[in-house]
């Protein structure tokens, strides 16, 4: 009987499974599978739970941000709200700017104006005076050439003042 049972291994694939069984085994002996199995398994232990504290962290972090994000919108209306004040300042300021600057440019322009005015009445004055002289000149030559009395009277009188300078 045990002759046919080892003739029945040695001529089936039993006798290579039982080889190929022993040399597992050995291996899983020689290289401690049993203890890496258990690293690998606290290793994923380890990891589930850090997973589960980082996903509760995050759980609290995503509950203060939806705190924050509720009081978002009265941060914006109080933001408008001022930037609109801030605008209506700034708008009154300009515009007061704006009106003493018209207010001077008003002012500068009537003082420019008023000196214009007196430099061409100057001007005007002064042509006229020179109108007149020429005027008169040529009217005094005219006479003079008219009437050959005047001129020689004219030089009588203008000698005698010369004479009663005193010199």
């Amino acid at each position: 009987m045990f002759e046919s049972i080892l003739d029945y291994i040695l001529r089936t694939n039993f006798f290579n499974f039982i080889i190929f069984a022993g040399i597992i085994i050995f291996l899983c002996i020689k290289f401690n599978v049993s203890g890496i199995l258990e690293q690998g398994k606290t290793s994923v232990e380890d990891n589930i739970k850090s997973s589960d504290d980082a996903k509760k962290d995050s759980e609290l972090k995503l509950e203060k941000i939806k705190e924050s994000v509720a009081h978002i919108n009265d941060d914006i209306d109080n933001i408008i709200k001022e930037s609109k004040q801030n605008a209506d300042i700034v708008g009154a300021k300009i515009l007061s700017d704006a009106e003493k600057t018209v207010v001077n440019i008003k002012n500068n322009s009537m003082k420019i104006i008023e000196n214009k005015t007196a430099i061409i009445k100057s001007d005007i004055m002064k042509k006229a005076s020179l109108a007149t002289i020429e005027i008169a000149r040529s009217q005094i030559v005219k006479e003079l050439n008219n009437n050959k009395e005047l001129h020689n009277r004219f030089i009588d009188e203008s000698i005698e003042t010369i004479n009663g300078v005193d010199i």
